[in-house]
């Protein structure tokens, strides 16, 4: 307001107020218009140097009731005072500014500390996500690693169990035709011993290849099937296995079972192990169901109930580790072998078991499978 004062009375020596005397009606306006802009100056006046009023609005400050704050702002005209503007600010605007100013002031704070919090939330939870995603990878690399280092094992077991297994069985087959060419040994106990050494080689070279075939599984390959044909198909190949044992096997598959992305080689070998050891448990007279329906999520679920003898608490939480089994002659890698299949499918195997009773296991499938399926999911 100063400045326009300044430059509406310039003049060639200062400030001219003479000239502003003369065009007092134009100050007049400059001043009315500033103070319709700011609601909180209740009065504007403009005095010389000798303290004579010039202009002022509104015309008589001294009207002006009490409770302004007056501020005074020197006219300066090269460097020296020429007159000064008055200038009455009313006290209740002041504190109107001060406190709309605090509340813009909180309102930014807490908008601060709102916006704090939130990026720490955020950061905090990125943070948690790179550890998980850290710990993820670090446990595929392990599992890479095991993977690696099973394969080598059973590539290495392989090739240094395997061959001398096949010289000695050759060996023991020949020396068996030669004994059978010797007057008063044919049948004799040394054929039977020999037979007895042929019988733990084949156990032995059995043991090698169920061992190669945990540690080095195949990479699944998903095709859309009906489920309950496969299980049909692979009751037919079982059926005389079977009768031989005087067991039972029974079906009851669910009808219009929905179709299921499944590797069926894969999953064939898993219910072979399972049912197969139902099979040699099972006493004779007694019965396997093979049974299939849709799960209350969405699944599919396939069921191997047995009437055998059934398994101890303290040690069905172990049957599908490695080596582990308390049949005469097992491998204890039959049910390791099926659930490391049934995850490759993304699903779970449950067991259920009363001694005296009998066993359950229960695989659960996932309808399909997610695009990037055919890769083994191996632990």
């Amino acid at each position: 307001m100063a400045e326009a004062v300044t430059v509406l009375g310039q003049g060639p020596a200062g400030l001219d107020f003479y000239r502003l005397r003369q065009d007092r009606a134009g100050l007049q306006r400059m001043l009315s218009a500033r103070l319709a802009d700011r609601p909180d100056l209740r009065y504007v006046a403009v005095r010389d140097r000798f303290g004579a009023l010039v202009a002022a609005v509104p015309a008589n400050p001294k009207s002006i009731a009490p409770g302004l704050f007056n501020l005074k702002v020197a006219l300066m005209a090269a460097g020296v005072p020429q007159g000064e503007v008055q200038v009455g600010v009313s006290a209740e605007a002041i504190d109107s500014d001060i406190e709309s100013l605090r509340r813009a002031l909180r309102f930014k704070v807490v908008l601060v500390a709102i916006l704090g919090i939130c990026l720490l939330g955020v950061g905090l939870g990125y943070s948690l996500y790179l550890g998980r995603k850290n710990r993820a990878l670090e446990q595929a690399r392990q599992a890479s690693e095991r993977r690696a280092y099973r394969v080598n094992l059973g590539s290495g077991l392989a090739h240094e169990i395997r061959n001398p297994l096949n010289s000695m069985n050759m060996n023991l087959q020949m020396l068996e035709e030669e004994l059978q060419g010797v007057p008063g040994l044919e049948g004799g106990e040394h054929v039977e011993m020999l037979r007895s050494m042929q019988g733990e080689i084949k156990r032995i070279k059995n043991l090698v290849d169920a061992f190669l075939e945990y540690s080095r599984p195949a990479y699944p390959h998903f095709e859309v099937k009906d489920l309950n044909e496969v299980l049909n198909g692979l009751a037919r190949f079982l059926q005389a296995d079977f009768r031989q044992s005087d067991v039972d096997l029974a079906l009851d598959l669910e009808p219009l079972l929905p179709s299921v992305e499944i590797d069926e080689g894969q999953l064939r070998q898993a219910l072979l192990n399972i049912i197969g050891n139902a099979r040699q448990v099972v006493p004779r007279g007694g019965s396997v169901r093979l049974a299939s329906r849709a799960g209350v999520g969405g699944e599919v679920v396939i069921e191997v109930a047995d009437t055998g003898p059934g398994i101890a608490a303290e040690t069905l939480d172990k049957i599908f580790e490695p080596f582990f089994s308390k049949r005469a002659g097992g491998t204890g890698l039959g049910l390791a072998i099926a659930r490391q299949m049934v995850d490759n499918h993304r699903g779970r195997i449950e067991v259920e078991s009363t001694v005296g009773k009998g066993t359950t296991f229960r695989i659960r499938l996932p309808r399909r499978q997610p695009p990037s399926a055919d890769v083994a999911q191996v632990r």
